[in-house]
């Protein structure tokens, strides 16, 4: 589980990085990423839409960051699916 996480953590690393997100560096079984275009609130939103659930915290040291969890591989495409479709609106 371990290894599949990791890749998992680095597939979506890349992918949104590709797609305009800074992603930090992390080492656990999550990514804060800071996305392009919208404020992190209002992408909270948006993959609401779309029944992606991300966390996001009102603290003034994160609040430019959305937490996403390392999920299962069809999770992750499901998110960076709805990323996509959101950028291209």
């Amino acid at each position: 589980n371990f290894r599949k996480i990791v890749a998992a953590r680095e597939d979506l690393s890349r992918e949104l990085t590709k797609l305009g997100f800074r992603v930090l560096p992390s080492q656990t079984n999550f990514i804060l990423v800071r996305p392009p275009l919208f404020p992190a609130k209002e992408w909270l939103a948006k993959l609401r839409q779309h029944k992606i659930l991300v966390r996001w915290f009102d603290d003034p040291s994160v609040r430019d960051y959305l937490r996403i969890s390392i999920g299962t591989p069809n999770d992750m495409a499901a998110l960076v699916t709805a990323v996509r479709r959101i950028l291209s609106r």
